[in-house]
């Protein structure tokens, strides 16, 4: 099985996220890519050739507002079609902001209006990972895997 990930950072937490989280997939035999957002992928680029897919960002301002490393991907995939896609969200934030990681709620929503199933459940970070956040991560993983 294979898993695709694109993913923004911007004080490597969410890198940190991923890497965690690329780690344990493959410690359950899973080919995994990672893709920088900032690198530049097209929407049908990203969401071909795998099993699952796993979107991760941090949110930007006290809005939680899609940061623009990652914004070009997500205007993009308003009105895509991922039916029959498997998407997982994953993102870092900090909950002294009033919105706590919305841009993985962002995310969600539009992805699952665009007809893909979510894999599991949003996993939500505060700040960097700490083992909590590696403990649902590696969870994550297991159900990715599956």
């Amino acid at each position: 099985m294979s898993t695709k990930i694109i993913y923004t950072s911007a004080t490597g937490n969410t890198k940190e996220a991923v890497e965690i989280l690329q780690e344990a997939l493959e410690d359950l035999g899973q080919d995994v890519e990672v893709i920088d957002a900032e690198d530049g992928v097209e929407v049908d680029e990203f969401f071909d050739g795998a099993d699952n897919y796993v979107i991760a960002s941090w949110s930007d301002g006290a809005n939680g507002e899609v940061p623009g490393g990652i914004v070009d991907f997500y205007d993009d995939l308003d009105g895509a079609d991922l039916s029959g896609k498997k998407v997982a969200v994953i993102g870092t934030g900090d909950t002294s902001y009033p919105h706590f990681c919305a841009a993985v709620d962002f995310f969600e929503k539009l992805v699952t209006d665009d007809g893909a199933e979510l894999a599991a459940p949003s996993v939500k970070i505060e700040l960097a990972p700490d083992d909590d956040a590696i403990a649902r991560l590696k969870d994550l993983a297991k159900t990715l895997a599956a």
